[in-house]
């Protein structure tokens, strides 16, 4: 899905909201947000683990668009493609951002290595690159190497110790223009300061800044950081917030039973699996026949909390064939681990009707 509209990324959660799920989510809708842009790896280590998940879940279901970004250093390109396809995957993300700045200067076979990876990995996912906004000034960046396999260009055009953001979003566009790669361009603004005694930016720069990608056809603008913005610069936000961009009507998109189920499982969250289930469904289990969303969710409840606590879950195989899918997985958890469960589900109108699960816990 391509952006629209506003977006601001989040570095840390806990300092957003004091890290409620709903409060951010409703925040990010009184701000007529459309997308959100979270941190969920750096390097080749996962970010925010035990955090990301609720709110991503809270921001799809306020009908907001969460993408995860990634601070890389090409060091162990294999380990940051991995995390990244892991975490993008496991939170059912609508897009991933990889963020490469000096570390990866001079480093064209990593970043090759890292995009074969990645791609390989999010055949489907919408990805971006998030880097300097001059690339003129920055050419030992590999930026072929990169968008060759992105769908979107987030330059970071940062007006830092300057007040004409318009004109640097002119220059930051000239330039990719020129390179032998364009995609589709979506600037991020300044939304903090790196000396705020001495510089920040302020809210005619933030109205500016969001004008001139309206009048230069952009469909999507972001800011950068929710964090930041909101506890030392809250007028900013309000300006950013108050900024009339409308978001397109859009219809709401299919069901996609599998990668949805397997992003609710890795989140612990019942409630966004019972979405997934018909009102009158049966499952199936090694020891019992659960009839209708009451006794599911109860059954859930078990399967979290005892048989499988904490679990990671990973779909090893699908198999589709008209409204039936086929599951192999593998999980581990605090209580065991699961080396080859199976599942088989029947669907009726993208919901499952019929959920045969057989699995081990050694």
């Amino acid at each position: 899905m391509g952006l629209k509209g506003k977006g601001f990324y989040i570095f840390q959660i806990p300092e957003c909201e004091g890290g409620n799920p709903q409060a951010i989510a409703s925040l990010a809708q009184a701000a007529g947000l459309g997308h959100v842009l979270v941190k969920i790896a750096d390097g080749a280590s996962p970010f925010g683990q035990g955090v990301t998940a609720p709110v991503v879940e809270a921001l799809k279901d306020a009908g907001i668009a969460v993408w995860g970004w990634h601070f890389v250093y090409g060091d162990d390109p294999a380990g940051e493609a991995q995390v990244a396809i892991d975490r993008t995957l496991a939170l059912g993300l609508d897009g991933y951002v990889i963020d490469a700045e000096d570390q990866y200067k001079h480093k064209p076979q990593a970043a090759r290595s890292f995009m074969t990876a990645l791609r390989a990995g999010l055949p489907d996912t919408e990805i971006a690159l998030s880097s300097f906004r001059f690339p003129n000034f920055h050419q030992e960046l590999p930026w072929n190497e990169f968008l060759e396999k992105c769908d979107d260009n987030m330059p970071q055009v940062y007006w830092v110790e300057s007040h004409n953001p318009a004109q640097q979003l002119q220059w930051s566009k000239q330039q990719f223009d020129a390179l032998p790669i364009q995609r589709t361009f979506i600037p991020t603004g300044a939304a903090y300061s790196d000396n705020p005694g001495v510089w920040k930016p302020t809210e005619s720069d933030v109205i500016e800044f969001l004008n001139a990608a309206k009048g230069m056809g952009f469909e999507a603008a972001n800011f950068f950081s929710w964090d930041y913005c909101r506890k030392f610069l809250p007028k900013l936000w309000k300006a950013i917030a108050e900024f009339d961009w409308p978001l397109p009507v859009q219809p709401q998109p299919p069901v996609d039973f599998v990668p949805d189920y397997l992003a609710a499982l890795n989140a612990h969250s019942i409630e966004r699996i019972m979405k997934l289930y018909n009102e009158d469904a049966v499952l199936v289990t090694y020891d019992r026949i659960l009839r209708g969303l009451e006794s599911i969710h109860t059954w859930y409840g078990q399967y979290f909390g005892e048989l499988l606590p904490n679990g990671q879950f990973e779909f090893t195989q699908i198999q589709s064939d008209e409204d039936v899918r086929h599951i192999t997985w593998k999980a581990t958890s605090e209580a065991g681990s699961v080396r080859a469960g199976y599942d088989t589900i029947v669907l009726r109108g993208d919901k499952a009707s019929v959920h045969y699960s057989y699995f081990n816990i050694r």
